[in-house]
């Protein structure tokens, strides 16, 4: 794959189709349980939530499933929107469709957290990132916490269980295109292009937005064992998550 092109149009219903079908079983172990944690959406006080890019809508439909939350499920797609309006509908998960970084349809302080998984690496353009996070800050209300969810960006180049982003031996630059392959539930596998950026650029982001204090979170299969139980964890073999943590969690609070 051509990783010089421009990073996946994440609108088109193709990708929409294959993204659907992305084996994410290492994400519901080391990734979004560790988000709804972060969140706090067990407190009583945590009633509205805010998924940024939900994509076809699978974790917001978990969230409202396992947890007494209102879901605003928001993405640029269309096509990802029709996937979750249809397959993964909920009574209490609201899609809505954004245009660029604008969350006009909620008012101010109106969600009590926010969570964004594997987005902000499909936004190329820093200032757009600017623009998203000012946004979130604005709905979310004072306490309440933001979650930025997405692939190790230290960890380039490693093949995890269901994905690899990132050559071997390539240094990449912030906004550089980077190749990424997803792997499908039906053994194939996906080749998109997301857009490279470090860790530092989401606590920058935050700090930037008057978000205080922000904080990180690389989950092992240690920290899913004490989250999840053991149970969990031995549901598959795994490869690199072995030694490396796939996943970097930034967390800002309002």
């Amino acid at each position: 794959m051509d990783a010089s092109r421009e990073p996946t149009a994440w609108t088109s219903s193709e990708v929409a189709d294959d993204f659907v079908r992305w084996d994410d079983t290492v994400g519901w172990l080391l990734g979004y349980p560790f988000v709804f944690a972060a969140l706090r959406l067990e407190q009583p006080d945590v009633t509205a939530l805010l998924d940024l890019g939900c994509g076809p809508g699978h974790v917001a439909r978990r969230v409202a499933e396992e947890h007494d939350v209102d879901v605003h499920a928001v993405d640029i797609s269309p096509a990802m929107l029709a996937i979750a309006r249809t397959h993964y509908r909920h009574p209490r998960v609201t899609c809505h469709l954004m245009t660029g970084s604008n969350l006009a349809f909620l008012p101010d302080a109106s969600v009590d957290a926010v969570m964004s998984c594997f987005v902000f690496v499909c936004v190329p353009e820093r200032q757009q990132l600017q623009d998203m996070v000012a946004e979130v800050r604005r709905v979310l209300r004072p306490g309440g916490r933001f979650a930025l969810l997405n692939a190790h960006p230290g960890h380039t180049g490693v093949a995890f269980d269901s994905f690899q982003i990132g050559r071997p031996g390539v240094d990449y630059q912030p906004g550089d295109p980077m190749p990424v392959r997803l792997h499908r539930t039906d053994g194939e596998w996906m080749d998109i292009v997301d857009t490279y950026w470090p860790g530092e650029t989401y606590h920058e982001l935050l700090h930037d937005a008057n978000f205080t204090p922000v904080w990180q979170q690389e989950p092992t299969l240690d920290d899913a064992r004490r989250l999840l139980g053991a149970a969990a964890v031995s549901r598959r073999e795994w490869t690199a998550e072995r030694e490396t943590p796939p996943f970097l969690l930034v967390v800002g609070e309002k």
